[in-house]
């Protein structure tokens, strides 16, 4: 029977220390988790389906360049001219995920100096006409020398992955990969082929000095006094009227016997 004036027993309480050690471990565990995880979907480690079904990645390329030098070869050789331009490519890689969810950019980038080299065939076709003291020489096209040389030397590299990607070395490796592709195509686009268009035209005049016109008649020759080449991508070309009209190329002194 309980004594009415018996002191109450302290009856020991939990206290609030492992509920707020759960609540506070239990989010870090998830977004632990879900980084590792996410980690294995952005390399491809057997998430193939996930890939394919909710995300959306675009892979993009930028180029820039800076003209070094140009060379005129003088007609030597079938080279025409030569170019030295220091050349950056950057490769973007974006993802998101049910095209709402933002995962991040890689942006990898390449810096390195390329040359460039010219040329035309001879056994293309040739149009060359002689009037009134001038020879106009319609001339193949010009063609990009392929590969163009990368100076591997000079060659500066960096890749940075976005806020949720974890790819920036296989990025930089693709982009590498396919580097030399990249400047095959930039050889030939209009805009390289105009940089060395004049340096070529030079070229050409000083071939059909010291070659094709030796085949001609010698009176004939003393009497050129310009030489004028056009290439045929240029609309002068098609008109032999306005191809007369053209400014010389090359004039050429008379000799002195």
């Amino acid at each position: 029977m309980t004594e009415p004036n018996a002191a109450p027993t302290n009856v020991p309480r939990r206290g609030p220390g492992c509920f707020a050690l759960m609540a506070m471990t239990f989010p870090a565990v998830v977004i632990i988790g879900c980084v590792v995880g996410w980690k294995l979907v952005d390399s491809g480690f057997g998430f193939k389906w996930l890939a394919e079904h909710f995300q959306k990645q675009t892979i993009s390329e930028s180029f820039r360049e800076n003209v070094k030098r140009i060379l005129s070869t003088n007609g030597d050789v079938l080279e025409l001219a030569t170019m030295e331009t220091e050349e950056t490519v950057t490769r973007f890689d974006s993802k998101t995920v049910f095209d709402i969810v933002y995962l991040g950019t890689t942006e990898s980038e390449i810096r390195t100096m390329v040359v460039y080299r010219y040329h035309l065939k001879l056994s293309d076709d040739w149009q060359l006409e002689v009037k009134d003291g001038r020879c106009v020489v319609i001339a193949p096209q010009i063609r990009p020398s392929l590969p163009p040389a990368i100076r591997t030397e000079t060659m500066e590299k960096k890749s940075a992955a976005g806020w949720l990607r974890f790819n920036a070395a296989e990025n930089l490796a693709d982009l590498e990969k396919g580097l030399t592709g990249v400047l095959e195509r930039r050889a030939a686009v209009p805009g390289k082929i105009n940089y060395i268009r004049e340096a070529s035209r030079q070229s050409v005049a000083k071939f059909v000095q010291a070659w094709v016109l030796k085949e001609h008649p010698q009176s004939e020759i003393d009497a050129i006094r310009e030489i004028v080449v056009i290439f045929p991508d240029e609309p002068a070309a098609k008109d032999t009227a306005k191809a007369m009209q053209q400014p010389p190329t090359l004039k050429i002194e008379p000799r002195l016997d």
